[in-house]
């Protein structure tokens, strides 16, 4: 491995920048020559320049090195640089099928037994991006003189991938599923980390995430092939570990030898700006990773600019940590340097410019919106909620038929807040994002319990309610992406999916709101037993996390009631034998209270969902301190008419109370809450007025303090029944709370959220009416 003073030089010594430096290329040997220009021992000075050929930039990459590349599925691919490698590597090839006898031991110097690192995998599903790598140079023994020879087909230069997602790779997938090269697949958000972990020295990325899943090392530990299974890696890459009473996974930081990243503009200096990129795609981190392990980063881009006129604020990657900077000609932009493989340049999807979004494209009554009807169900709003790729994507178009795309906050794993997320091959960015942060950032958030919901798909689900989603055979690989990262740091997780596929044929009554399964699909989604779990049911519950799995004809959801998945609702027109339990391979529980899918769903017209409920619903009154709770979350009021309305709407609510026991306590949430301009002398008068009639006192707080405002007064011993409330939510009467009940009790009841260790720990000896009370008084100090 050359060291990164010898990298410079060899690529100095190819641009002529010193002429009297020598590097011999198969033996890594330095030789000065005698300086030919002065006697004296005077340094020349010069300002760095860093703008170099592919080829040059390519050249400082040596056999058996870890490199890192950024780009998200179809967005921000490096591919000058990545095709000039796929390049060189052919060129090595073809010299070593034109010797005499081909060794492999020969093959020193020359590319091989590379270690590719990636997390989003980008890729055009057909050959750039990352297959350019995967490529294996044929020769044919006619034209390419070789004839004679043993070999015409060369090497691959891989020696193993390790990465998130594989789907838009097939190349890639293929030496994988074919067994030539060691092939990992692993959380998308965890291998963002290894590489942030590599960067500081940390040994590796501590985290919850995998647990239970064929990532888990008491299972398959990630790994895609007997390749993997058998490498000496393999035992290092994915650990577990104990902190406490917890388990945890380390994912192994590794030393990365080369960074190939992308960005916008240049300077000589190799400061790095992304003003026409999509996304942030841990570009900077990468950087930092391979300077800090003694490597090169080598960065493409589409233009380049005299040093000094960037902007420091604009600059994401400095200059001191790029090596190389390619830049594309403007006539090849199309090929190698396309904002994605689907639009050449967009500044709508790059937060340059917004555009109007009033008409948002309507789905076909069909059963994609069927399905992502059911789900919208459970948008709220202000929520923070992420769409997966695929059925998901239909959610958004949903929420904005109906009015509510405003009101929710959508967000995608490389690094999107707000917006319409794009959809298909675009997936990544979003029409009128309100931000774009780096994808470990956004893995930070969602791991640290940012998400409210997600809307996830699903190919196979378990009696145990375990997803497949990753991998369907042993010749079809795919991987998690961020989906584990996501599914197991959510509170509240829909999966969405047809009841079976292939064939599926459906007939919609839009009128009256029925439903008739016409053929069956060849392939059944509830399953014995899942190809690999991705997603663990048994984990589900321990997290204490609500979880559904919505299809056209029925909702399910596990819970820690039944080890089995429980079916809830059944749409109207269904056969509940015929339909659903005979295109099962296993029975599930069916839930005493099983209802019909509300109508509205499967009918031509709008739903007209009231996503903001009502405002009695949102006024809660406490008796034992004469205190009420309005929550006024995410209101606006846009009229005089509407501030008369609320002042009208409290005081009915609050005159049977006040009337009786006299003026109260108020504690107001206003988070969200938004007056048009023009409108404050109007609502204080109204405030005033309904203040004068009804109140003794009134604070104003944002959510948490509202929360913890409404906790502490309600958590007073004296005023609950420890019994009543204990009864109130063992709905399956076994005198035992599970996980998900006590989680679920505390947050409707106190409002407040447990975190899957403090569950663990409040769980460990079991819930039951003798220790009740101790438990809830413990939850109660998390709000002092």
């Amino acid at each position: 491995m050359l060291s990164t003073c010898s990298r410079n030089l060899l690529l100095l010594t190819k641009k002529k920048f010193l002429p009297n430096i020598i590097i011999h290329r198969h033996h890594r040997q330095i030789f000065t020559l005698p300086p030919s220009f002065s006697s004296e021992f005077r340094i020349p000075t010069h300002n760095s320049h860093k703008v170099c050929t592919p080829d040059d930039a390519v050249s400082l990459i040596s056999a058996n090195d870890t490199i890192c590349i950024s780009g998200f599925v179809g967005q921000g691919s490096p591919d000058l640089i990545l095709k000039a490698l796929a390049d060189r590597h052919e060129r090595e090839q073809r010299q070593l099928l034109q010797q005499e006898e081909y060794c492999d031991d020969q093959n020193d110097g020359y590319l091989k037994d590379l270690t590719v690192l990636f997390g989003g995998g980008p890729g055009d599903w057909d050959y750039r991006g990352l297959n350019y790598l995967a490529r294996i140079p044929e020769f044919d023994s006619n034209t390419d003189d070789v004839a004679g020879k043993k070999m015409t087909k060369g090497r691959s230069m891989i020696k193993r991938a390790i990465g998130g997602h594989y789907g838009q790779v097939p190349l890639l997938g293929k030496l994988a599923t074919s067994n030539e090269i060691e092939a990992w697949t692993l959380p998308m958000g965890s291998i963002s980390r290894m590489i942030r972990a590599q960067a500081t020295h940390s040994p590796g990325h501590i985290t919850t995430v995998g647990l239970g899943t064929y990532v888990d090392p008491l299972s398959l530990g990630g790994a895609a092939n007997e390749l993997a299974l058998a490498s000496p890696l393999h035992r290092e890459l994915v650990t577990r570990i104990s902190i406490g009473s917890s388990d945890y996974l380390m994912y192994k930081a590794l030393p990365i030898q080369v960074a190939i990243i992308r960005a916008t503009t240049a300077d000589a200096s190799g400061n790095l700006t992304f003003e026409h990129e999509s996304l942030l795609c841990d570009q900077r981190i990468m950087a930092k990773a391979a300077k800090n392990s003694g490597g090169v980063v080598l960065a493409q881009v589409k233009r380049i600019c005299a040093n000094g006129s960037l902007s420091s604020r604009e600059v994401g990657v400095p200059g001191v940590l790029v090596d190389c900077v390619c830049v594309v000609d403007e006539s090849e932009h199309d090929i190698y340097h396309p904002m994605s493989y689907t639009r050449r340049n967009d500044p709508v999807l790059y937060g340059k410019i917004k555009q109007p979004v009033e008409d948002v494209p309507r789905m076909p009554l069909n059963e994609r919106k069927i399905i992502a009807r059911r789900a919208s169900f459970g948008l709220k709003p202000g929520k923070v909620v992420n769409l997966g790729i695929g059925l998901p994507e239909g959610v958004a178009s949903v929420a904005g038929e109906e009015e509510m795309l405003q009101y929710i906050n959508l967000t995608t794993e490389p690094g999107v807040f707000g917006g319409l997320p794009a959809a298909g091959k675009d997936f990544g960015p979003a029409t009128n994002a309100d931000a774009i942060v780096e994808m470990n950032e956004m893995f930070d958030f969602y791991d640290g319990g940012g998400l409210d919901m997600c809307f996830l798909g699903a190919a196979q689900i378990s009696p145990q309610g375990d997803v497949n989603v990753s991998r369907m055979s042993k010749e079809k690989l795919i991987g998690p992406g961020g989906f584990i990262d996501i599914s197991q740091s959510t509170r509240n997780i829909s999966f969405l999916c047809t009841f079976t596929a292939k064939g599926l044929g459906i007939e919609f009554d839009g009128d009256d709101g029925k439903i008739t399964i016409v053929k069956e699909g060849m392939i059944k989604k509830f399953v014995n037993e899942v190809y690999e779990k991705t997603f663990s049911g048994e984990e589900a519950v321990r997290r204490g996390q609500k979880v559904y799995y919505v299809t056209e004809r029925a909702v399910f959801r596990r819970t820690a009631s039944h080890d089995v998945i429980e079916l809830i609702e059944i749409a109207p027109g269904v056969d509940l034998k015929k339909d659903i339990l005979d295109q099962m391979e296993f029975e599930p529980i069916i839930s005493p209270k099983l209802k019909e899918m509300d109508k509205r769903i499967f009918r031509h017209k709008k739903m007209q969902i009231e996503l903001f409920g009502s405002l009695k619903d949102r006024v809660t009154y406490h008796d034992g301190d004469h205190v009420i709770f309005i929550d006024l979350t995410g209101i606006s009021l846009a009229s005089e008419d509407e501030v008369k309305w609320l002042g009208r709407s409290l005081h009915l609510l609050l005159e049977p109370i006040t009337k009786d026991r006299g003026p109260l306590n108020a504690i107001v949430n206003y988070d969200g809450f938004d007056i048009k301009t023009g409108l404050e002398q109007v609502f204080t008068d109204t405030l005033q007025k309904l203040g004068n009639r009804h109140y003794k006192s009134v604070k104003r707080f944002s959510f948490n303090a509202f929360r913890r405002a409404k906790v502490k007064s309600m958590a007073r011993f004296e005023n609950w029944d420890a019994k009543s409330l204990f009864a109130e939510w063992d709905e399956d009467n076994t005198r035992m709370l599970s996980p998900l009940q006590l989680r679920e009790g505390v947050r409707e009841t106190f409002g407040i959220r447990l975190k899957p260790a403090e569950l663990d720990a409040l769980c460990k000896d079991g819930v039951t009416l003798n220790n009740f009370t101790d438990i809830i008084l413990e939850v109660m100090t998390k709000c002092e």
